[in-house]
């Protein structure tokens, strides 16, 4: 127990002078023995006795309402658990969930809103606090500029990467000596990334407080994905990948340009969760839309926009000789404009209007390699295909392209047996990993002393197929490709997946939509001046995203923005040249929730008001003068009951 007023203790020296001067009331009787008077003297010790335990009873009654009220003064107090803790001052950092999935309903209140509110209406307005969300960070909010704060936070694109936010946090605090840190959590914990939280993620020196709300029950419909499939004079078929997390839900689906209906249809989950619809869309030379339906789940996965425009082809050049059969088979008419010269017939001004250059012939002379080279320098790609026994050409057409390698020809049968997986070209391409594929086999290859970044391995770690990044990227296949030598051609599943990301790598193409929060690259066919530059631009935002001139075309490099789904159009100098679409990414409306460990440190608390009420009893010291007073005044009440009635 601590005083405010120490010094008004010394009045207890004060009770002294009720005991002197009962002291010296006490009278000394003189015994006189009478004779037949015993009886009324024994009566009167008895009576003597009781009235000296009375005024005993008194004087302690009488002392202790005394001290107690002197103590009342001197304000007394019991010190706070952050005073035991030798906590001196306290630091408070509060995460906000704002993906996507607290777009969720609750009781007709979203869990975003939910939130927020809370914060509104149950946070101190005697502290400050670092703001943390999944996009941005808010340094010293209080109450006074909290709605305003809160009035600029949005729902984003970007998930929840709960481990990543527990060590950022970790570098938000100022680890100072007898300094608390309370950690408010407020997240429905979707845990889209397959996260798990470890004990030692919760350092002892600060308290985690998880405020969850979750909704486990929300019945829900989601538009996954849309991709074309065939292309007639007449229509274009894409295939909608529609699903739903239980049975029974439906709805009407449309989709929609402007105010034009281009395809209606309907979707009932009774038999399969997942349904893939085939949609028949008049040909028209540029599609911008929109796929709607309706439901009571999420919301941001209930509309999904893309573009498609059908005059974007991938140009392909082809220099040799001859066109390979499989070059035929991969890069079709429908997407791919595949033209083959031999090399003395190139006209080396008309390199740049192709976004890949296959060399078949490579034993040409320098003027042709030096316009490949400069070909690749203007950010062109070029695949090199060699045929048998050309490992000293293969060697000096790599060394004109600034590709310093030894090249040998290696005749030992391997086979086929590794892929590349984490590559930005196979990029979405393979569903899954296979480990245990039918390997082909390869009886001569070229071996590099100097090999760039492989896409496919042989078993004897060799490159089959690599890739040199310059500022085009130069393809090489390491063997040649016929029946004689590989079996590769019989591996469609191998073959096509490679040439064809290949034929893509650097087009005029866009996707039909982009994803956000994704590092995305796609380019417009565009000559622009030095100091000119693109915008990406709708009704609501106009930014310029990040973009290299090359040459005749723009490399475009979308990352933090945009933000918001939609389509946006491709403007130069106000004059719209393109568009392109983005959508949320879908993995949010998965309904996993990450597990909260038990810890000594972690407490999973129902609201922002029980985070204010630990934190600010941590600190708060327990004042005792109001029971004194009380005792004392007990203490006056028993003095006035003995004086009174006790005879």
């Amino acid at each position: 127990m601590s005083f405010e007023h120490p010094g008004i203790l010394y009045a207890l020296f004060l009770l002294l002078i009720p005991i002197i001067i009962h002291l010296v009331r006490w009278k000394k009787f003189k015994t006189q023995v009478f004779t037949n008077v015993d009886f009324l003297q024994d009566l009167e010790i008895k009576s003597r006795k009781s009235r000296r335990l009375k005024e005993l009873l008194v004087l302690l009654s009488r002392l202790l309402a005394l001290a107690a009220l002197i103590i009342a003064f001197a304000k007394p107090y019991k010190g706070s658990q952050a005073q035991a803790d030798q906590i001196n001052k306290s630091q408070n950092i509060i995460y906000l969930d704002n993906s996507l999935s607290l777009d969720a309903l609750k009781e007709n209140t979203s869990l975003w809103q939910d939130f927020k509110q809370d914060l509104q209406q149950n946070l101190s307005g005697s502290a400050t606090y670092t703001l943390l969300t999944n996009n941005a960070t808010y340094r010293n909010v209080n109450r006074k500029n909290l709605d305003a704060v809160l009035q600029q936070i949005h729902l984003t694109g970007l998930s929840a990467y709960h481990l990543q936010n527990l060590k950022k946090i970790k570098y938000l605090v100022d680890n100072e000596q007898n300094t608390l840190t309370n950690i408010l959590y407020c997240s429905d914990m979707q845990n889209v990334n397959d996260e798990v939280l470890s004990d030692s993620l919760f350092q002892d020196n600060r308290q985690y407080y998880f405020v969850v709300r979750q909704n486990p029950d929300l019945q829900n419909i989601s538009i996954d994905s849309i991709w074309l499939t065939e292309k007639t004079k007449d229509a274009y078929v894409f295939n909608l990948k529609v699903s739903a997390n239980h049975h029974q839900l439906k709805s009407p689906i449309t989709i929609r340009q402007n105010k034009d209906i281009l395809w209606r249809g309907y979707i009932d989950f009774k038999d399969s969760l997942q349904q893939i619809l085939r949609v028949h869309i008049p040909a028209k030379s540029d599609i911008e839309a929109e796929i709607r339906l309706h439901d009571k789940g999420f919301q941001f996965d209930n509309r999904l926009f893309f573009t498609y425009h059908s005059s974007d082809k991938y140009k392909i050049l082809v220099l040799g000789n001859s066109l390979p059969s499989y070059l035929k088979k991969i890069y079709t008419p429908d997407e791919f404009t595949l033209q083959q010269i031999p090399v003395n017939k190139l006209d080396v001004s008309q390199l740049s209007d192709y976004g890949l250059v296959v060399l078949t012939q490579i034993d040409i002379a320098d003027a042709y390699t030096d316009a490949i080279k400069k070909y690749v320098d203007q950010y062109g790609n070029l695949l090199i295909l060699p045929t048998d026994d050309q490992a000293e050409d293969l060697q000096n057409i790599l060394n004109n392209l600034n590709i310093h390698s030894r090249v040998q020809l290696d005749t030992a049968k391997v086979f086929l047996n590794r892929i590349n997986y984490k590559h930005s070209l196979f990029k979405n391409v393979f569903i899954k990993q296979v480990r245990n594929f039918a390997y082909p086999f390869v009886k001569k290859h070229y071996r590099f002393s100097n090999t760039g970044q492989w896409l496919y391995k042989l078993s004897d770690q060799s490159p089959f197929a690599q890739v040199f990044k310059q500022n085009g990227q130069i393809f090489v296949i390491n063997t040649p490709i016929n029946p004689q030598n590989t079996d590769f051609e019989q591996a469609a599943s191998l073959i096509v997946p490679l040439f064809y990301q290949i034929g893509k790598a650097r087009s005029n193409r866009q996707s039909l939509y982009y994803v956000i929060g994704e590092k995305n690259q796609w380019q417009v066919p565009v000559h622009l001046k030095p100091d000119e530059t693109l915008h990406l631009r709708n009704s609501q935002v106009d930014f310029v995203p990040f973009q290299v001139n090359q040459y005749k075309r723009i490399a475009v490099t979308t990352d933090e923005q945009p933000q918001q789904a939609g389509i946006y159009d491709i403007t130069h100098n106000a004059n719209k040249i393109g568009s392109v679409a983005y959508n949320y990414n879908r993995k949010e409306h998965i309904l996993k929730f990450l597990q909260i460990p038990n810890t000594m440190h972690v407490h999973q608390i129902n609201g922002v008001k029980s985070f204010e009420t630990r934190r600010q009893e941590y600190f708060k010291t327990q004042s005792l003068w109001q029971w004194l007073l009380g005792l004392a005044l007990v203490f006056l009440i028993i003095e006035m009951l003995l004086i009174r009635y006790w005879k």
